[in-house]
């Protein structure tokens, strides 16, 4: 049977690399079978590999207000697509992290929606999901916040809103099951040590059905590259300057802060909670999680997820290294614009060597009329 694979997200589980590895590896899926689409869609600020966007993503008008009309339009035209390629392709891949967010606010009726297009088409549906023990998804998500979006929320302005982040994923997922069934949705944990084939590239094809061989092509490492010790806070006070719209700019000292990250995250090693509020945060969603192992993932008797938490120190902004990371990153911002004004005398240089020679060139012609001529004739008699 023809089957439509949703990966899902959720948010902060490497989705984009696993999207850039299959668009990179599309012709390799094909071979397989499989279909990994680029729709002919624009959503701002996300790239083509986005390919489930379609399925719920908001449009805006050129006045600010949410284009439904258009969602629509997008949706029906890339169900189309999906239509088509079917006749090609028994299985076709989407993947959008959105929507682990939005089947609860842009389109509360997805599954239903999905369901029916499914029914009526032939084809059967397949979600897949990764989870991350939700403290370190909580946390991860505010960094990137601060690190890509230029939030200026503090920590614990963003704590006050937990609830938004819809983390009991048990209540979530049976809202999904309710629907389309739990033989439909393929849970896994995000987790290098469980990965099958020891990545998650191996892994995500292994949920579809398919192998990593040597067919296929990596050139996207998996890393975590967040804003450790105080560097994320550098970067939020950072975001508060109008420079910080320009997206050069945000690269720039984004650049800047991850040359510092490391170094800070082992001067001064931290986390945004205790040790004891990280086990309180867990303790709430804890017996949802042992549900989803028993009824998603067929294990009885083990957790989710490992509940060890480690005994560091509760980040403080008044701690004895903030102002020893200011001065480095200081230095670090000085360093590059000193490389680059070296970098740029020495092309400003070389430009006008090239110019130069050229000029020497033209004085020698000049002062060498008939050598001139001549070579002018050989070329042209001459077949030189």
């Amino acid at each position: 049977m023809k089957t439509l694979h949703i990966h899902i997200g959720t948010p902060k589980t490497a989705t984009t690399a696993i999207q850039s590895f299959c668009k990179e590896n599309a012709k390799v899926l094909e071979k397989h079978g499989y279909c990994y689409p680029i729709f002919p869609f624009y959503y701002p600020g996300n790239a083509d590999a986005h390919n489930g966007k379609f399925l719920l993503s908001e449009l805006f008008d050129e006045n600010g207000n949410r284009d439904r009309i258009q969602e629509e339009k997008n949706f029906r035209e890339g169900m189309d697509i999906v239509l088509q390629l079917f006749e090609t392709y028994d299985d076709i891949v989407v993947s959008d992290e959105s929507i682990w967010r939005g089947m609860d606010s842009e389109k509360k009726g997805l599954w239903q929606l999905m369901k029916k297009e499914a029914e009526a088409n032939g084809f059967s549906l397949h979600v897949v999901v990764y989870f991350r023990r939700q403290d370190k998804y909580y946390l991860s998500h505010w960094n990137q916040q601060v690190k890509k979006l230029r939030s200026e929320e503090t920590y614990e302005e963003y704590a006050n809103r937990v609830g938004r982040f819809r983390l009991d994923y048990y209540a979530k997922l049976e809202r999904m099951a309710s629907v389309i069934g739990k033989e439909c949705i393929t849970v896994r944990r995000f987790d290098r040590q469980e990965f099958e084939g020891g990545s998650i590239y191996s892994d995500f094809l292994s949920v579809i059905g398919l192998s990593l061989t040597d067919e296929y092509v990596v050139t996207q490492e998996m890393r975590n590259m967040g804003l450790y010790g105080n560097t994320h806070e550098i970067k939020r006070i950072l975001n508060g300057i109008p420079q910080m719209k320009d997206g050069k700019w945000q690269m720039y000292f984004l650049d800047i802060l991850q040359d510092c990250s490391e170094i800070s995250k082992k001067q001064y090693p931290s986390e945004m909670m205790s040790k004891e509020e990280i086990s309180e945060f867990l303790e709430a969603y804890r017996s949802g999680n042992q549900k989803v192992a028993e009824e998603y993932l067929h294990e009885t008797g083990t957790d989710l997820f490992d509940y060890s938490v480690s005994d560091l120190p509760k980040w403080e902004k008044d701690n004895p290294y903030f102002i020893d990371d200011v001065v480095r990153v200081f230095g670090v911002a000085v360093a590059k614009l000193h490389q680059e004004n070296e970098d740029l005398k020495k092309e400003l240089i070389k430009d006008m060597r090239k110019e130069l020679n050229e000029v020497s060139a033209y004085v020698r012609h000049r002062k060498h009329p008939f050598r001139t001529v001549f070579r002018w004739i050989s070329r042209k008699f001459g077949g030189k």
